[in-house]
Order: C-alpha cells, then sequence, then structure tokens
C-alpha cells in the first residue's frame, strides 16, 4: 500500500482540505471560547476536540460517501497531512495565544484608568512599555487624566456593537494594529520557527534512538490508516472500537439530555452517581493532610475516559508515576507543613522546583542525545549535506539557531536588555522543549507547566540584576506567548512529526506545509479573535483571562521596583547594561532552595533509573506535581495503568495489542459527545442569540 501511494502525499485536495481545517478550527475555537462558553473548548487541550472530530468526519463520513469515486478519497498520508495541519491550527486561538494577546495590549490601561493601581502609577509601570508596542494611539496622560481613544481602547473593553446591530469587519480598527503587528508579528512568527525546527532536531533521538512511545500519535494514527481497496480507515471496521465508543458515547448523550431536560430525563448523577465522580473526605479523616494545597484532589476526582484510553498506550512506569503524582504532592505539602509550620504552595514554591526541574530533565535529555545532536550541529555548519545524512534535521539546526537569533534580536528590538533577552529567551525553549518531551511521554491530553520563564529568571538573578524596564517587559512578553501552555505550539507540532514518520512521510516538505498553515492559522485567528473582541467586548467573559491574567505581571513588576527602591538599587539597576549586570545578581537563598530541590529530585530519579531498570518511578513526578493539570487526572491514570497491567499480566502482548482500537474508541466517545455539544451550542447560538444554559463539561480542562 505504502508503495502505491507514494506519490500521493502533498496532493492538491489534501491541502485545500487542511486548510479548510485550518480556517474552521482558528476561526471558530476563539468564537466558541468567548461566545459560548459553556459549551467544551473546541481545542483546549493536546487532544483537541476541533481535530479529532473533523478527522473522524473526513476518515468515516466522507471516505464512506466517497468510496465510488476513488479520486475523492482520501488515502492514509493524505489524512496524515490534513491532520497535522489542524493540529498546528489549534495553538493561535485561545490559550496558546490570542486569547491574551489582545487583552494584554490593552485591558492594563482599562484598570489603570479605572483606578485602584496606585502602585502603577507610583512607579508608571505602563511607561517602561515602548508605545510602540501599543495599538495607535497609544494612552498618554494629559492634566493627570488618561486619555484613551474611544474606538481603538473603550471600543474593546465594552463593544462596538450597539443594541441589535452587528459588527461589520470594516468596522474594527485594523489600522490601529499594523504598528504593534510589526513587533509582536516577528516575534510570533520566529518563535514559532524556533520551536517547529527544534521539535524536528529533537524528533529523530526521541523516535528512533530513545524509542519514545508517543502516545498522543498512536491514538491519532489509528483514525488514518486503512489498507488499500478500503474506503474507512481500519479503526472503524473493528467491533472492539464501537465496544469502547458507544457506551461512553451514549452515556454522555443521556447526561447531555439531562441538562437539557431535567425533570424528564434522569442524568448519571441519578443512575450511577459514582461513575465519574468520587470523594474521600481524607482531610476529615487526617487532619493534617489539609495542610497540603492537593488534598482536595486527592480527596475527590472525576473520572476522564480520554485519560483512560491514552494511559493505556503509555509506558506502565509512567502511568503509574502520573497515577501517584497527586499523593507525592500532598505527601511532600503534610512534610513541608511539619519542619517549617507553613502550608507549601504549589503555585509559588513548587512552581520553583518545578522549573529546577525543567532545567535539570533539558540537561539529562541533551546529555542523553548528544551524540546525535553533536553529530546534527557539525554537518549543519557544513556547506553541503552528505547523502545518508539527515537532511530534515541538519536543515532544522540550521532554522533553529536562525530563528532563535531572531528572536532574541527582536526582544531587543522590543526594548529588553540583550543579556536579560537572551536569558529569558533560553528559557522560553528550555520550558517548550521539557513540555513537550512531557506530552509526548506521557500522553496527557490537557497540561500546564505553572511556573513562567519572567517570573524564574528574577528568582535566578533576583530584581536588581534583571533592572526596572526588563521586569515589566518579560511579565508583559511572557504573559502573551507562554502565559498558559496547554495550547503551546511546539507539543501539536511533535505529534504530527511522528504521525508523518509512521506513513513515511518525507518530513522537510511536511516543515513547508505545516509553516503555511501557521501563517493561515495566525492571521485568520487575529483576525477572528479581535473581529469578536471589539463587537461583544474583551471584559464580558473569561473572567480569569480578562481580569486577572492583565494584572499579573505588572503587579509583580510594580512589587520588585518597590523593594529595589526601599533597598536604594533601584537607580544602579536602571542604569546598568549587559554584562555588567551580572555583579548585582542577588537571588533570595530560598528561592535558590526550591530551584536545587526539584533540579537534584529529578537527576536523583534518572541516575536510579539509568542503574536499575525496574526503579518503578519516572522523573516525570517532579515536572508534574503540584501542577492542576495532573491533579485532576491522576485516578484516570491509575485506572489505565491498572487495565494495561492486567491485559499484559493475562493476555500478553498480542492481546494488548488487540485491545487497542477498545481504548481509542473510549477517548473517541468522550471527544466526539464534546464535538456535538458544541456543534448543538454554535447551532442553538446562531437561532437565539445566546448561549445555551446549561454547562456541559466533561473533558479535563
Amino acid at each position: 500500500m505504502i508503495e502505491q501511494e507514494r506519490q500521493k502525499v502533498f496532493t492538491l485536495k489534501a491541502i485545500l482540505m487542511g486548510l479548510m481545517g485550518v480556517v474552521l478550527i482558528t476561526g471558530g475555537a476563539g468564537y466558541v471560547d468567548l461566545r459560548i462558553s459553556s459549551s467544551p473548548s473546541l481545542v483546549g487541550a493536546h487532544l483537541a476536540v476541533g481535530p479529532f472530530f473533523l478527522i473522524m468526519l473526513l476518515a468515516l463520513g466522507w471516505n464512506l460517501m466517497a468510496r465510488r469515486f476513488p479520486a475523492l478519497v482520501f488515502n492514509t498520508r493524505e489524512l496524515v497531512v490534513v491532520l497535522a495541519m489542524m493540529l498546528i491550527a489549534c495553538f493561535p486561538p485561545t490559550a496558546g495565544l490570542l486569547r491574551h494577546f489582545q487583552r494584554q495590549l490593552t485591558l492594563p490601561w482599562y484598570y489603570l484608568a479605572a483606578g485602584g493601581q496606585t502602585e502603577w502609577e507610583k512607579f508608571k509601570i505602563l511607561d517602561y512599555v515602548p508605545a510602540t508596542l501599543f495599538p495607535v494611539p497609544a494612552p498618554f496622560m494629559k492634566d493627570g487624566l488618561l486619555q484613551l481613544d474611544s474606538t481603538v481602547y473603550r471600543g474593546i473593553f465594552q463593544g462596538l456593537a450597539q443594541g441589535n446591530e452587528g459588527l461589520s469587519f470594516s468596522g474594527v480598527p485594523w489600522h490601529a494594529w499594523c504598528q504593534p503587528l510589526l513587533y509582536w508579528g516577528p516575534l510570533i512568527v520566529l518563535l514559532s520557527i524556533c520551536v517547529m525546527s527544534l521539535s524536528l532536531l529533537m524528533h529523530r533521538q526521541w523516535a528512533d534512538h530513545e524509542q519514545l512511545s508517543y502516545p498522543l500519535a498512536q491514538i491519532l494514527s489509528t483514525l488514518t490508516y486503512r489498507k488499500e481497496g478500503w474506503g474507512v480507515p481500519d479503526l472503524f471496521r473493528n467491533r472492539l472500537f464501537w465496544w469502547g465508543f458507544l457506551p461512553v458515547f451514549l452515556l454522555y448523550v443521556l447526561e447531555y439530555l439531562h441538562q437539557w431536560f431535567p425533570m424528564e430525563v434522569p442524568g448519571l448523577s441519578v443512575l450511577m452517581p459514582n461513575l465519574k465522580t468520587w470523594g474521600v473526605p481524607l482531610a476529615d479523616k487526617i487532619p493534617i493532610l489539609g495542610q497540603s494545597d492537593g488534598v482536595w484532589y486527592l480527596s475527590k476526582q472525576v473520572i476522564f475516559f480520554s485519560v483512560i484510553g491514552a494511559s493505556y498506550f503509555v509506558a506502565s512506569e509512567i502511568a503509574l508515576t502520573m497515577g501517584l503524582s497527586q499523593l507525592f504532592t500532598v505527601l511532600a505539602g503534610v512534610w513541608f507543613f511539619s519542619v517549617t509550620g507553613s502550608p507549601l504552595s504549589s503555585r509559588t514554591d513548587m512552581g520553583l522546583m518545578r522549573g529546577g526541574s525543567y532545567l535539570a530533565y533539558a540537561a539529562v535529555l541533551l546529555y542523553t542525545g548528544r551524540s546525535y545532536y553533536g553529530s546534527v550541529f557539525r554537518s549543519a555548519l557544513k556547506w553541503r549535506v552528505r547523502a545518508g545524512e539527515d537532511q530534515a534535521s541538519i536543515w532544522a539546526a540550521r532554522l533553529l539557531v536562525v530563528s532563535f537569533v531572531g528572536f532574541t534580536g527582536m526582544l531587543v528590538m522590543m526594548g529588553l536588555d540583550w543579556l536579560i533577552a537572551l536569558f529569558f529567551a533560553l528559557l522560553v525553549m528550555l520550558l517548550f522543549l521539557v513540555f513537550t518531551r512531557i506530552i509526548c511521554e506521557t500522553g496527557i491530553p490537557f497540561m500546564q507547566a505553572h511556573w513562567w520563564p519572567s517570573t524564574f529568571l528574577v528568582s535566578l538573578l533576583g530584581p536588581a540584576a534583571v533592572g526596572p524596564g526588563p521586569l515589566v517587559l518579560i511579565g508583559l512578553i511572557g504573559t502573551v506567548l507562554i502565559q498558559d501552555p496547554r495550547e503551546c505550539l511546539m507539543p501539536y507540532v511533535a505529534t504530527g512529526w511522528k504521525m508523518a514518520d509512521n506513513a513515511k512521510i518525507k518530513l522537510g516538505r511536511l516543515f513547508a506545509v505545516l509553516v503555511v498553515a501557521l501563517l493561515v492559522a495566525l492571521v485568520v485567528g487575529f483576525g477572528v479573535t479581535t473581529w469578536t473582541q471589539y463587537k461583544y467586548g474583551s471584559i464580558t467573559e473569561q473572567g480569569y483571562a480578562s481580569k486577572s491574567v492583565p494584572t499579573i505581571a505588572f503587579n509583580q513588576a510594580a512589587q520588585r521596583i518597590s523593594e529595589m527602591t526601599e533597598t536604594g538599587v533601584f537607580e544602579q539597576s536602571r542604569s546598568l547594561h549587559g554584562l555588567a549586570k551580572l555583579k548585582l545578581v542577588s537571588p533570595a537563598a530560598a528561592d535558590l532552595g526550591f530551584v536545587g530541590t526539584g533540579a537534584v529530585a529529578v537527576l536523583v530519579f534518572a541516575l536510579l533509573r539509568f542503574r536499575f531498570a525496574r526503579f518503578p518511578l519516572h522523573p516525570v513526578l517532579f515536572l508534574v506535581w503540584g501542577v492542576y493539570a495532573t491533579s485532576v487526572v491522576w485516578a484516570s491514570f491509575l485506572i489505565g495503568w491498572a487495565a494495561k497491567m492486567l491485559v499484559v499480566k493475562f493476555g500478553g502482548g498480542k492481546v494488548y495489542h488487540q485491545l487497542r482500537p477498545f481504548f481509542v474508541g473510549l477517548i473517541a466517545g468522550e471527544l466526539i459527545m464534546a464535538g456535538v455539544a458544541i456543534v448543538v451550542g454554535l447551532i442553538y447560538y446562531m437561532y437565539t442569540g445566546r448561549p445555551p444554559s446549561i454547562v456541559f463539561s466533561i473533558l479535563v480542562g
């Protein structure tokens, strides 16, 4: 089959269908996110509803209807290309970028004008950000009052639509965004190409040399593979898939109908109250457990079938580690409280530990692949690539260097000191690298980092070494780019590389296609999201994104600047540049202690795994503990781990592989029902002008 389909990869119908999917996902996700927040998110995770739903419609529905016309049927490789393009589209529209981009450049002025930001006014926080980074005309002070353009700024605060009148696309003040996009646009594109190149560079080491499992790629690949002569992929002709899919799907249909008709249709909470949710009052029985941030999630859990299904594809020791992560979080919190008398904060204290763990794990990854990466970069420095060398990886290394230098240069052009820009850029890349590794190793559909390069850099160097201006700028830039990496680009790309590699698609050519898809996604996503916010207002929905996020970075910067003023180092910190800043390095001892603890823990576990092949826990524990995402899925991971262990123990490897379609069915049942709920919500909104009054939340996140 592969031989016959070798030329049928980047066909016109595959590219057009991929671009159509990009437009639907990127254009629809931001709109659904803002206007129909009661429905599940169209993206929301790295196993996203949108691509999963659309590829099933294409692979099953379209191929089944077009089976009499072979030229219209999508083969395995074409489906992989379409799916990889749609995965790219998941990055821009919501948490990956555009949920925060427009808000972060406008809403801080709203809160400054509303009063209450006395520290901002006292230290002139927003004056540290060049006016060229904000929409034109940038706000300014006149006679002690903040002047805000009524259309550009006040329009996006409350919305420009009046009554029943809509807002045309031309009614958006696009001209106001041209100047800031001259800076933000290249910055975002260069960072995107940088992480795509880094992912491609890492792929051969991870996939071939380390035999990484890529659980999400395994799951998605099953939706595309079909034998020659069959219209639909093999998965949909397997009874075990439908045995997994139908019970989950029908249970959710029942629950969804119950939400609409609570008196007529009984829901899961009535028929099977402990199927999805259960709780044990551990803190009541053992009061000291209440001193840990994580005890609530250890005491109460919601079961997610998509996580159970994904964990079946994960290495057993990793699934077990993910399942025990919350227990270790609580035990760490109890131990810390017993020793210090203070609670262990999962956001600050454990955030620093996770930052240190990311540093150490990145070092482990680079050390493990040092021979391969060294040979690739040596070849990349040569003018010509020799026959037999991995051309895709070599060109990825070249692009990585060029785009990283360009990204760092854009940070400097935006006002950062070159040394701080370099450190910040390195931390950003480190976060994306290890975060992607977590997704590719654990298969967790929804993940967060819960540490931020901007604040982590301040902890490592001290605020004086960073300086007042860079403090504000890295806070702003970090909020725009990496506030919530639950939908960041690199894991989507890594999943695409693995699917394409399995289908024998040339990764270099796919790279060019994905760059085009990325550019289309950025343009469409920015257009739709900006229009939506100007029409309805950016502070009417998404309380966290519109109320908390726009102020966090500036509040932290004001606090740091206040500390520098009180200690008398403000003027010196502001005047020093480049390497001269290093003499002001003064990290807090407590911060370094947490960072060092995380790093040492990862290194110890890594050494134990190198030394003892049967060591049951994985260093990923210290990358994910204390994170909300793992707090809500640990029980589902344990169930999936237990199911896999029982299958392997009593059925062996053959039965394990035979049952894989069943667990894909569990995942599909949950994601397809989420897709149905989104479609119903959109139809309801189109006819009534308001979102459904029900809240149907079935997915993790």
